[in-house]
């Protein structure tokens, strides 16, 4: 069983956790270094912290082992492949660092309620706290580019998956509990183009003001809807190819200081002032505002699903290509339109179905798509779906039939930890690695 999601916390965990963790150990850990990795250093305080985050979330009634000494040495795995990501000259981008602070921000922002329960909480602002947390955010996204390096080449052919299948004992295949296929495409309702006008001559009147001289970043503060509106409108570098096509373009074709023209792209209309260029790469900030569609333009775009569901229902087109079309469901349309489930697979165990979705399709047949139906998106806007009851898979032992990309992508999960195993072993040959006196019960510089 590995424990790395309590190494390396993510933002929100690293928030919502440290004043919990201080009364759980009801008194500060006495700090000190207790590994080395290269130039990366892990404190005593960041394994117990993990080491807390661990007992406090359950799966501690099943694990057996010294669970410190795992959290070490994954940490101790972390901070190597930082180090080589340094060595390898790894860059994730300003851009992407700052994408990635500002989405999970606003994320902690929704779980804990407001900016100001934050602020009360840990007596800084969201914008001190940002940036105490950017060199985790940083780091965490090299890593993961590290491993990407590593890992995207590695495959499995279909011998592989038989042999992993055939060195399973027969009296422990897993039981999969009853499994459905399900798609769904999400279709985002157009505004039209008077309400596109009107964003655009809100803009407009906004971009005079700053050519008049008020301040761009204040004027980001009072009218941005994006997620950078509170922070000025600030987007920091970005290498060129990271933006929306339409927005870099924009960005680009100004001089440094300029304010743009009103520029639509897949998020809205932007008003963009460039800051700097630097090489490939660079820095502007932005006016978001997102025009809104009206009741007859969601109307229409159930109109047009109701048109799809049709033509598939006819078998004149697949669902698959619609979703891959149509759909502005991210999470769903690169997959055709299909949930992922365990391991990708796109059959998800009746366990783990929404009870939403599970009610809807209880009351369909396998091969039916739902009439469309108008939707609320997290985000507080409207949408419409339509639903694909594709398949049902009865209560089984695992088989090479009904589970074959189950087993492809275990096999594929199996290898890729080989493979990152043998990588890690190598390189801890060459870059120095030091253990405190505490931790040799581990034997990790051993292993």
């Amino acid at each position: 069983m590995r424990i790395t999601k309590f190494i390396n916390n993510g933002l929100a965990v690293m928030l919502l956790t440290v004043l919990s963790l201080n009364l759980s150990f009801g008194q500060e850990v006495v700090d000190k270094i207790v590994a080395k990795v290269d130039n990366h250093i892990i404190l005593k305080s960041e394994v117990e912290q993990a080491y807390a985050g661990f007992l406090s979330s359950g799966e501690a009634a099943n694990f057996t082992g010294d669970a410190r000494c795992l959290i070490l040495e994954q940490m101790i795995e972390t901070k190597l492949l930082l180090a080589m990501s340094e060595l390898d000259s790894v860059d994730v981008g300003v851009g992407r660092v700052d994408y990635e602070l500002q989405m999970r921000m606003q994320n902690i922002i929704q779980q804990v309620g407001s900016e100001l329960e934050i602020q009360r909480a840990y007596g800084k602002s969201v914008d001190q706290l940002m940036e105490e947390l950017r060199p985790s955010i940083e780091e965490q996204l090299r890593v993961s580019a590290q491993e990407e390096n590593i890992l995207s080449a590695v495959t499995v052919t279909p011998a592989e998956i038989r042999r992993f299948f055939n060195n399973i004992p027969k009296d422990s295949l897993p039981l999969f509990n009853t499994e459905f296929e399900i798609g769904i495409i999400i279709k985002k309702p157009e505004p039209n183009e008077t309400e596109v006008q009107k964003v655009k001559d809100q803009l407009m009147k906004i971009r005079e003001r700053a050519m008049k001289g008020e301040n761009f970043e204040i004027l980001a503060i009072e009218n941005s809807q994006g997620p950078s509106g509170p922070n000025g409108g600030n987007l920091g570098f970005a290498k060129r190819g990271q933006m929306d096509p339409a927005f870099e373009a924009g960005a680009l074709a100004l001089k440094p200081g300029e304010i743009s023209m009103p520029v639509v792209s897949s998020f809205g209309i932007h008003l963009i002032q460039l800051v700097e260029k630097r090489g490939n790469e660079y820095n502007s900030r932005h006016i978001l505002i997102t025009p809104k569609p009206t009741e007859q333009d969601i109307q229409n775009t159930s109109n047009l699903l109701d048109s799809l569901r049709t033509l598939i229902l006819s078998d004149s087109i697949t669902f698959a290509s619609v979703a891959k079309q149509y759909s502005d469901d991210e999470g769903t349309k690169v997959n055709g339109g299909f949930l992922s489930g365990q391991f990708g697979s796109n059959k998800i165990p009746s366990d783990n179905l929404d009870p939403t979705m599970f009610f809807i399709i209880d009351e369909m047949k396998e091969g039916d798509i739902s009439k469309p139906e108008i939707i609320d998106m997290p985000d507080g806007t409207k949408a419409a779906q339509i639903i694909y009851f594709k398949s049902k898979t009865k209560p089984h032992r695992a088989n090479m039939t009904d589970d074959y990309e189950k087993l492809r992508a275990a096999t594929l999960q199996m290898k890729k930890a080989q493979k990152r195993s043998e990588y890690i072993k190598e390189k801890m040959k060459e870059v120095y690695v030091m253990v405190d006196p505490e931790f040799n019960r581990c034997g990790i510089t051993n292993n």
